[in-house]
């Protein structure tokens, strides 16, 4: 009778509403859907690497999702930190390119920290960098001996405690001689730089990527670099080399593990395991892309993956100090957003 569903036509719509729900079940989470890439930096070697695994992410989860990367500037990169350990949503779309610096501002207990380090997802790290101090191009030290001899003290720019701008030149100051004046307040690398362009200020310290690109157009002139050796700087004096006391050792030994944990990308801890291991499948795969590393390769960006267990445990060991060196460490690295 016309109107009238009979049983069959019953059983055949529901089946069909099933087969439709089961499609969509099966559909790829990420497919129509945008990742965010999120960065508390808008210029230096972190954010152009984090846009370059942005050009190459979303061709390996499956969906094929565009990848774009936001900025967040600010506190040191504390306010991405924060945003993406508990404001973003736990769905996978949004993931924090990390300035492993943050877990020093952890270890420090700065106010401002709103997240544990060890409880992020890691996906990995694009690679290690180092970290170097320069100075404008146009002054005569040519050598750290040299710039210890300096008649004057010279002025250097800073994001502020906690950054390698400032960390890296004061222990050098309190521990190998170096004659520097720390001014804070700088918002992000880029005003630093614009700064020595300006001749404003007298030296700059950031990751040695970052210098190297500054370095290569003759803007800075690079003096000493940290433990993990960037491209070009092998030959740098070591900080640690320069320390004129144990203690001095120490403290620079604590600041290399950020270095040698490099470009680590991560997702709030929430987030569900299917995501995130294919998140860490994807990162791993557009690493060794041929395209990434040809476009890395022309940004001067040495790209190694590094797994997110060995980033996890880095993480950790570098929270793990004695009470004694805690004690000691905070005369020195006051971190601050």
């Amino acid at each position: 009778m016309t109107g009238k569903l009979t049983f069959k036509g019953i059983v055949s719509i529901a089946l069909v509403a099933l087969l439709a729900s089961f499609a969509r079940a099966q559909a790829p989470f990420y497919e129509g859907k945008a990742v965010t890439i999120l960065i508390g930096a808008k210029s230096g070697s972190l954010e152009i690497a984090a846009q370059i695994v942005a050009h190459h992410l979303g061709k390996y989860l499956p969906g094929k999702p565009a990848v774009i990367v936001q900025h967040m500037p600010g506190a040191a990169h504390l306010l991405a930190t924060n945003n993406v350990f508990n404001v973003a949503k736990p769905d996978g779309l949004t993931i924090l390119a990390s300035n492993p610096n943050v877990a020093i501002a952890q270890l420090s207990k700065v106010e401002q920290v709103r997240f544990d380090v060890r409880k992020f997802q890691w996906i990995g790290s694009s690679g290690a960098d180092g970290v170097a101090l320069s100075i404008r191009s146009d002054l005569p030290y040519k050598s750290f001996d040299e710039l210890k001899k300096a008649d004057r003290e010279l002025v250097a720019g800073t994001t502020g405690p906690g950054s390698n701008a400032h960390d890296f030149p004061l222990l050098l100051k309190e521990f190998a001689g170096l004659k520097v004046k720390l001014v804070s307040g700088y918002p992000s690398n880029s005003d630093v730089l614009l700064a020595i362009e300006r001749k404003e200020v007298d030296s700059w310290s950031a990751l040695a990527t970052t210098i190297k690109l500054a370095a290569d157009r003759g803007a800075v002139r690079p003096l000493v670099r940290g433990r993990v050796a960037g491209p070009g700087f092998e030959n740098l004096p070591v900080d640690e080399e320069l320390a004129t006391s144990a203690l001095g050792k120490s403290l620079m030994a604590i600041k290399s593990i950020p270095q040698a944990i490099g470009r680590a990308f991560a997702v709030a801890p929430a987030t569900p395991a299917d995501r995130v291991a294919m998140l860490r499948d994807a990162f791993a795969k557009a690493i060794k892309d041929p395209e990434l590393v040809a476009e890395a390769k022309k940004a001067k960006i040495i790209v190694n993956l590094i797994s997110h267990e060995q980033v996890l445990k880095d993480f950790t060991a570098l929270l793990n100090q004695t009470p004694e060196t805690l004690k000691e460490m905070g005369k020195y690295i006051k971190a601050e957003g």
